[in-house]
C-alpha cells in the first residue's frame, strides 16, 4: 500500500514537471520586425507580441534600452507603473490597453529624437511563463527642400546645394550623358537642431559651355530620393572662354594705345583748324 502511495505521488509529479514544462515551452515573446525606423518628430511603434491568456491577472510587461538598462515603460497590477521610467521617455510611450489581452506589448513612442535611436528589450511575464525579444530602432529624418545657389567667378561658375536631414546621404550630380561629375560634399552636425545632418555639396564648371545637369539625393533608410534639374545658359556673361590669357592681356594696353592715337589725332587737328 505504501509502495502504491509513493508510485502515486511520483507520477503526479511527473504530471505536474511536464504541464509546466509544456506550459513554459508554449509561452513565446516576439517581434514582427526585429528592425524599424522612426523618423524625426513623428511617432514610432515599437513591436512587440505574446502568446495571450485569459486575462491580465499575473501579467507584467517591461520596456528597457539594451545599452544602460533604463526604464522605458512598465505595466504590472494591471496598469502602468511609471515611477522608474526614464526622464527621456516622460509622457511620450504608452502601451495599447485594450490589445492587451490579444498578446500585443507594443509600445508606442510619440515624438522620435536621434537619442532614441538604439536597441530595446521587451519582456514579458504572465501565470504562463515569461520570455523576451529585442527590437533595434534606427532614427531617420527627411531631407529638407534644397536649396540652390550659383555664383558666377572670373574663372568658372559654382553651383551650390543646402539640405537638412540625418543620416548622411548619397549625393550625384549627372551630366545628360548620365556620368557622375567630380563635385565636393560636407555634411556637418547642425548646432541646436535636435541632432540633424547639415549637407553642403558644390559643383564647379568653367565657361566653356552651357550647364544642363541632375542633382540627386538619396536617404536610403527611408526611401526619400529628390531629383532637381540645373540648367545654366552661359551666354552673355561677356567672357573669352575660348581665348588664350596672354591675348586677354593684350587687349586692354593695345586698347588704351588706339584711343591715346585718336585723341592726339583730334588735338592736332583741332589746333590746326585754329591757325
Amino acid at each position: 500500500m505504501l509502495f502504491s502511495r509513493r508510485i502515486c505521488r511520483m507520477l503526479f509529479c511527473i504530471f505536474v514537471a511536464c504541464r509546466f514544462v509544456t506550459l513554459k515551452a508554449a509561452f513565446e515573446v516576439k517581434a514582427p520586425n526585429s528592425e524599424i525606423v522612426g523618423v524625426h518628430g513623428q511617432p514610432t511603434l515599437l513591436g512587440c507580441w505574446y502568446t495571450p491568456n485569459s486575462g491580465l491577472n499575473g501579467l507584467v510587461i517591461t520596456w528597457q534600452r539594451v545599452e544602460d538598462s533604463q526604464v522605458v515603460h512598465s505595466f504590472y497590477y494591471g496598469k502602468d507603473q511609471l515611477d522608474r521610467q526614464s526622464l527621456q521617455y516622460y509622457n511620450r510611450t504608452r502601451l495599447l490597453p485594450t490589445e492587451l489581452v490579444n498578446g500585443n506589448a507594443s509600445l508606442a513612442l510619440a515624438q522620435v529624437r536621434p537619442e532614441d535611436a538604439g536597441r530595446y528589450l521587451c519582456s514579458v511575464s504572465s501565470l504562463q511563463g515569461s520570455d523576451k525579444v529585442e527590437v533595434q530602432l534606427k532614427f531617420a529624418a527627411f531631407y529638407t527642400e534644397p536649396r540652390l545657389t550659383v555664383q558666377i567667378h572670373p574663372t568658372n561658375i559654382s553651383f551650390q546645394y543646402e539640405s537638412k536631414g540625418y543620416p548622411e546621404p548619397e549625393v550625384w550630380w549627372v551630366d545628360p550623358e548620365g556620368q557622375n561629375l567630380s563635385h565636393h560634399i560636407e555634411v556637418s552636425p547642425v548646432e541646436g537642431d535636435d541632432g540633424l545632418f547639415f549637407l553642403q555639396t558644390h559643383l564647379e564648371v568653367d565657361h566653356s559651355h552651357d550647364v544642363n545637369y541632375t542633382f540627386t539625393l538619396k536617404n536610403r533608410l527611408i526611401y526619400q530620393v529628390i531629383e532637381r534639374p540645373v540648367s545654366f545658359n552661359t551666354a552673355g556673361l561677356g567672357y573669352c572662354t575660348y581665348c588664350p590669357r596672354d591675348r586677354l592681356a593684350l587687349l586692354v594696353p593695345v586698347s588704351v594705345a588706339v584711343l591715346l592715337a585718336i585723341l592726339l589725332v583730334i588735338s592736332f587737328w583741332c589746333h590746326w583748324k585754329k591757325s
